[in-house]
């Protein structure tokens, strides 16, 4: 076992060569003693690899994996991270997409004390968002049954979202990706995402209600990054069938979780949110919720730009997030 905590970086990549450099840069500033970062090169076409290389020979203090991965969408190349990763020493799996930039970079620090001051039943946790499901969510024929959403300041501003500030942390029963972070313990006492639910969306509700089986909970913490609502898309020709998908692995959570689901369901899911200790800065939340304000105001200009109602609109987005 390692004196500290081990980290594996996961980033889930397809044909990213116009941001990936900034992508790579962010999460080694990230990184410490036992960091150790695996890029899954998802069917890449573009000058995604090169760049990868170039950053590997440049920096060859942390530790750098390519994984191969033949197009298989975010479930696959997620699970694919993950068994490359060292899940037997204890530590964190950050898993992020390609248009995330971290820029929380004492993230290791926050992540290790936030475990061990909440406890060992601290399971699945974002650094973007979480829900709890709606209480006929196991009855309804919604593909999103969602409520109580609570959105880190530094993510996309959605409208019925209660913002995270920074030095926070929220209980919510599904937290949404990405960035994420799962312990190795977790992977390996519950295991890999379902590849069922494959090649894309609700894999944290499938996830987050395995975890809660096991005893855990569920929640999300604030933590620095940049993402763009318009940095996504490099996947649109595959993303067509994104509406087939969610109602269909929503379907098969219910059917495969139902009494679970129904006792989630039936209780009281928390929306507590606590404040993390000696993190809490007023003028950083001053300043965090102006930022708050601004992507709040790029979502209403994405959201414009789409030729559809508003009601599709925002599922579109809570789609988007979804399938990442």
């Amino acid at each position: 076992m390692t004196d500290s905590p081990v980290f594996n970086y996961i980033i889930t990549i397809h044909n990213k060569e116009d941001l990936i450099e900034q992508v790579m840069m962010c999460v080694l500033l990230c990184c410490r003693e036992n960091s150790h970062i695996y890029p899954v090169l998802d069917g890449c076409t573009d000058g995604t690899e090169e760049i990868i290389d170039k950053i590997i020979n440049t920096f060859a203090n942390v530790p750098i994996t390519k994984i191969f991965t033949t197009d298989v969408h975010e479930i696959l190349s997620i699970n694919a991270g993950l068994r490359a990763a060292n899940q037997q020493d204890d530590g964190y799996n950050i898993v992020l997409q390609d248009d995330v930039l971290l820029a929380d970079y004492s993230l290791e620090k926050k992540v290790s004390e936030l475990y061990q001051w909440v406890g060992p039943k601290l399971g699945y946790v974002s650094f973007r968002m979480g829900v709890n499901f709606k209480q006929d969510a196991l009855t309804s024929n919604n593909p999103v049954p969602y409520n109580n959403f609570i959105e880190n300041t530094y993510g996309h501003g959605i409208k019925n979202a209660e913002p995270l500030l920074p030095g926070y942390l929220a209980y919510r029963t599904v937290p949404i990706k990405s960035p994420v972070c799962i312990p190795t313990k977790i992977i390996r006492s519950v295991g890999l995402l379902d590849e069922r639910l494959a090649p894309c969306i609700h894999d944290e509700p499938d996830y987050a209600i395995r975890l809660i089986k096991a005893g855990y909970q569920n929640a999300v913490f604030h933590i620095r990054f940049h993402s763009d609502i318009n940095w996504g898309g490099t996947r649109t020709n595959q993303n067509q069938h994104l509406s087939h998908l969610s109602r269909r692995n929503m379907n098969r959570i219910r059917e495969w979780h139902a009494d679970d689901l129904a006792r989630i369901c039936s209780n009281e899911q928390s929306t507590e949110v606590v404040k993390f200790p000696h993190i809490v800065n007023e003028e950083e939340n001053r300043l965090a919720l102006e930022i708050w304000k601004e992507n709040r105001r790029k979502l209403d200009e994405y959201q414009l730009s789409q030729p559809v109602s508003i009601t599709t609109r925002f599922k579109s987005v809570i789609k988007k997030l979804l399938s990442k």
